[in-house]
């Protein structure tokens, strides 16, 4: 019996251990909570009040003035300040916070205070400062250990952003001029000035093409109008990386006194003047006039000098602008790549038969004229008595759709492999095709068995171009059977 009780006492007292040890675990564990949720402005200010900043990043020492309701670099007074960027730099000054207070810290070394990785000095309109110094990040919580005033009796985690924006350079805060913005679709010319010449591509009515590229020895060629598309894009998304400096006298020690010049005429569409508005609405409505725009044209002048050491940037500026900048090198590579080559379609003869008179063939002695004409059908429709009908003829006699389709089609998609101004035919080319419209297109191209591999075709504009030699006879293969078939 005594046993018994003995053991029950001794489970009464371990019962009220447990219960002890479990209320103080509580207690602990909400006083944590308490401190975690808990949040404390320790500094404020109006950002009205604020005359000057200082920020102290490392080896870094900016100090901005407040005056006349315009911020200032204390350093270099011409210095092109973006405003906004400092404004940013008051803004996360004027209200810190705090998640948790640490008293009486035993070691500032251990948060990264006794040599602080950032410090903060604010003076208000009255002369008074404060200062917050930023020491290590704590990664886990997104926040940065701060003290305020010196004061080394408390630590306060803070967000960590209050550092990070704190942390820049000089070209960070530097007002960028910007590139107009250019969509390809609206470029009518460029130009490209450099030490071995001019090379421009531009919009041309009397192309072909619609687009002539002009190299520098002097030369010019239709332009594809997709390879010029390709190439206009280019300009589209062309911005500034970084600032580098406004003093005009250091052009040469960025190339920039002996430049390549880009040129680009453009267009855009502007809300119309009162005077160009007036005009319309005596043509119509004052309705319609509010609405009215015009197409105004414009031009930029782009500046690039010398890579930087890396390869990674060029230098450059505006022709009438005031900075110098640096510009990605991958934005502009593709401006500066001007050969002829790029604008030349890879199509051997891409000319639409629907957009010509006549299409002459030679083949084996033969010359075969292909023309169209269109003649009036009886519809099957009863609403109407009779449709137009367009039928393709050679040498005046009709020639199934189908089959001269069948062969043309692989003459408009034929594409040459390289060209090599060098290659010279051997013999007598195994067809000859002219295609001719009255007043515009006549162009001949002269198909020549070359090598193993390749056929020469030349054509009367002077391209040499090596074409896939299966390419060519699965063209004639095609052709002779269709004329087989019409002489049949």
């Amino acid at each position: 019996m005594k046993k018994n009780k003995k053991g029950l006492i001794t489970a009464v007292i371990l019962l009220i251990l447990l219960l002890i040890v479990y209320i103080v675990i509580r207690n602990l564990h909400l006083d944590e909570e308490e401190e975690e949720d808990s949040t404390e402005t320790v500094y404020e200010i109006d950002a009205a009040d604020i005359s000057k900043l200082q920020i102290v990043s490392g080896d870094k020492t900016f100090d901005f003035t407040h005056a006349d309701d315009t911020w200032t670099y204390d350093e270099d007074s011409k210095f092109p300040l973006n405003e906004s960027a400092v404004l940013d730099k008051v803004s996360s000054v004027t209200s810190v916070t705090s998640s948790r207070t640490i008293e009486d810290p035993e070691n500032l070394e251990d948060y990264g205070l006794e040599d602080p990785e950032v410090s903060i000095t604010v003076t208000d309109t009255d002369g008074e400062t404060a200062s917050l110094e930023l020491g290590a990040t704590n990664d886990t919580v997104s926040a940065c250990y701060m003290m305020l005033n010196g004061d080394d009796s408390k630590v306060y985690l803070v967000d960590s952003s209050l550092k990070t924006n704190m942390e820049f350079d000089l070209s960070d805060i530097a007002e960028k001029e910007e590139i107009p913005s250019i969509t390809g679709t609206s470029i009518t010319s460029v130009s490209i000035e450099s030490g071995s010449g001019t090379a421009r591509l531009y919009q041309d009515s009397s192309s072909e093409t619609g687009w002539t590229f002009a190299d520098t020895d002097g030369s010019s060629v239709p332009a594809d109008s997709s390879q010029a598309s390709t190439y206009t894009s280019n300009f589209s998304a062309l911005t500034w990386t970084d600032y580098v400096t406004y003093d005009l006298n250091t052009l040469g020690d960025y190339g920039l006194d002996h430049p390549t010049v880009i040129t680009v005429d453009y267009q855009v569409e502007e809300k119309a003047d009162d005077e160009d508005s007036q005009n319309t609405a005596d043509e119509g409505t004052a309705e319609d006039s509010e609405e009215d725009t015009v197409t105004v044209d414009k031009q930029m002048i782009l500046l690039l000098g010398k890579q930087t050491d890396d390869g990674t940037y060029y230098y450059g500026k505006l022709q009438d602008d005031s900075c110098i900048y640096t510009i990605a090198a991958s934005s502009v590579e593709g401006i500066l790549d001007v050969q002829k080559n790029n604008f030349l379609s890879t199509k051997v003869a891409d000319y639409s038969f629907a957009d010509l008179d006549k299409v002459t063939f030679t083949r084996n002695g033969e010359t075969y004229v292909a023309s169209k004409e269109t003649v009036e059908v009886e519809s099957d429709d009863e609403d109407e008595d009779t449709k137009e009908e367009t039928r393709y003829m050679i040498n005046d006699k009709e020639i199934e759709t189908t089959d001269f389709n069948r062969f043309y089609n692989l003459i408009t998609a034929m594409t040459w492999q390289s060209q090599n101004e060098n290659a010279q035919p051997s013999g007598e080319a195994d067809i000859s095709i002219n295609f001719y419209k009255n007043g515009g297109t006549n162009v001949t191209v002269d198909y020549y068995s070359y090598d193993t591999n390749f056929y020469l075709v030349i054509d009367s504009k002077g391209n040499h171009m090596l074409v896939n030699k299966m390419d060519v006879r699965e063209f004639l293969e095609a052709f002779d059977s269709a004329m087989e078939e019409l002489n049949s």
